[in-house]
């Protein structure tokens, strides 16, 4: 019978490698557009400049979640710390939220009154932070793009959402540079770039937040069928029914599983054979790496 892995380890090195990637890429994009949001005056430039800061600090929390997570099961902690990595991501969703809402507020009321945010913008100093900007995220997405998806926990995703949705509001950045260099009076551009980034902000929060609530009140994983684990027990020679199956997730990377097996009479070994046929399905075909059995006679 072979032994499972409980999701302790896996790809560890090369995602913490990535995590560090983002930050030491992040503080750089923070500079450039500090420097840019200065000259040019911008409302939409200074959104993602002070965007960037939670953004540092939440990779950083998601890097010190998965580096504590490496202690393993304790006697305290017997399943490890892997509910760290998804409070990380909650936090992440948060504070996205909360950055998106105040600044979409501050580009609507400029939008409205028609009014520039700091005097009229200068779109040069704007595409000269954010072209390279554009250039530093999709290194980082990229290298992060590069890990297996089923090594991708919620703590990592939500990294990864976060890279997805700082592309998308470079592309805004670019829109409105671009437009107030070949119409300079359209200084609305700004303004409506501004509120595309946080509206892109309030949108990349919604799936972090349902998936911390989802792992935190032990809803079954989405993409798992009791129905489909029952007959695929069931389909284990000597299996004759199954019930009380619960199947929670104590991260993404980390789902259990108990249930209550009855079999045909049979010896102790191939009881325990029919125990680890049942585990090895369950890891195939569903990614149920921690799955116990409570064995009875028919």
């Amino acid at each position: 019978m072979s032994t499972l892995p409980h999701g302790e380890g896996e790809a560890r090195p090369r995602i913490l490698r990535g995590l560090r990637l983002a930050v030491e890429l992040s503080v750089v994009v923070l500079a450039v557009e500090a420097v840019g949001a200065f000259f040019s005056h911008s409302l939409s430039l200074t959104v993602d400049t002070v965007h960037n800061i939670p953004d540092i600090f939440l990779f950083a929390l998601s890097y010190a979640a998965l580096q504590r997570t490496k202690t393993g099961s304790t006697a305290e902690f017997t399943f490890g710390r892997h509910r760290l990595e998804v409070f990380a991501g909650i936090a992440n969703g948060l504070l996205v939220l909360g950055t998106g809402v105040a600044f979409g507020y501050a580009a609507l009321d400029s939008l409205l009154r028609a009014a520039p945010f700091a005097g009229a913008v200068d779109p040069l100093w704007l595409l000269a932070a954010a072209l390279p900007t554009l250039a530093l995220r999709f290194v980082n997405l990229n290298a992060l793009g590069r890990l297996p998806g089923r090594i991708r926990d919620l703590n990592l995703r939500g990294v990864m959402v976060h890279l997805a949705s700082d592309v998308a509001i470079t592309a805004a950045l670019l829109f409105a540079g671009v437009t107030l260099l070949v119409r300079p009076a359209y200084g609305w551009a700004d303004a409506v770039a501004a509120l595309a980034i946080g509206a892109i902000l309030i949108y990349e929060c919604a799936p972090l937040l349902r998936g911390g609530w989802e792992v935190l009140t032990e809803k079954t994983p989405r993409g798992i069928s009791l129905e489909k684990i029952t007959h695929a027990a069931l389909a284990i020679p000597g299996v004759t029914g199954v019930h009380d199956v619960h199947v929670w997730a104590v991260c993404d990377t980390l789902v259990c599983m108990t249930a209550h097996v009855g079999v045909k009479e049979m010896s102790m070994r191939e009881g325990m054979s029919v125990v680890g046929l049942l585990r090895e399905s369950m890891e195939r075909d569903f990614g149920i790496v921690h799955a116990t059995f409570e064995v009875e006679a028919a």
